[in-house]
């Protein structure tokens, strides 16, 4: 059946909203959650192997089960600032360039598709073109939107290992590390190494975008 629903037309970025501070926004927010998820894993929740401690009630066990819920929250929330840095340094292409994509279908593949119809700046649309391109191309950022689409259907996963039994000592975390996104990623490397490098990366883009742009 098909739907009457219709968009408001008011539901548009405005003028006001300025493209390029919103993509640094974004990327402050995957900062922020990054800072949290560090936070959480230094927590009781994620250092200590409690679920089968019988020595925890379980009010406790609530207030650790919950700890690692916030882990996963931010995690998620993470890939989707992430990713929603990338997409609105679309918007602000299509802007800036005057690609002529409408607001609502700004994606990498009509990017690519208008990538030919820059209508301002075309040296430097070429090559802000060339490390967009490269940028989607690159194996992080095919995990990354890979972690962020998974995180519409679940918690992403993530493995944990501990040291120890309980008896005198409780185990403790040796490592905690993402399920792997890709084919050929590689195994076993600490969360919070593998997210500040996916940063980086990010951080590395858009600086090279913004850092020769014409006047």
């Amino acid at each position: 059946m098909k739907s009457n629903h219709i968009v408001h037309p008011r539901f548009k970025i405005v003028p006001a909203m300025q493209l390029d501070d919103l993509v640094h926004s974004a990327f402050a927010g995957a900062q922020f959650h990054l800072e949290k998820i560090k936070v959480l894993l230094n927590r009781p929740a994620m250092q200590t192997n409690w679920i089968d401690d019988s020595s925890l009630d379980e009010a406790t066990k609530k207030t650790l089960a919950f700890e690692g819920n916030q882990l996963h929250w931010h995690i998620r929330a993470f890939f989707w600032e992430l990713v929603a840095t990338f997409d609105t340094l679309l918007q602000w292409e299509n802007y800036r360039y005057d690609l002529g994509i409408q607001e609502e279908k700004v994606i990498w593949a009509e990017i690519k598709k208008n990538s030919n119809k820059a209508k301002k700046n075309h040296l430097d649309w070429d090559r802000e073109y060339g490390l967009l391109e490269d940028a989607w191309n690159s194996d992080w950022f095919f995990e990354v939107t890979n972690y962020r689409n998974f995180a519409h259907r679940s918690f992403i996963f993530i493995n944990a290992e501990y040291n120890g039994f309980y008896g005198k000592q409780k185990p403790k975390l040796i490592t905690i590390f993402l399920t792997p996104a890709r084919v050929g990623q590689q195994e076993y490397v600490d969360i919070f190494t593998c997210l500040t490098g996916y940063l980086k990366k990010m951080q590395e883009l858009k600086e090279r975008i913004f850092g020769r742009q014409t006047q």
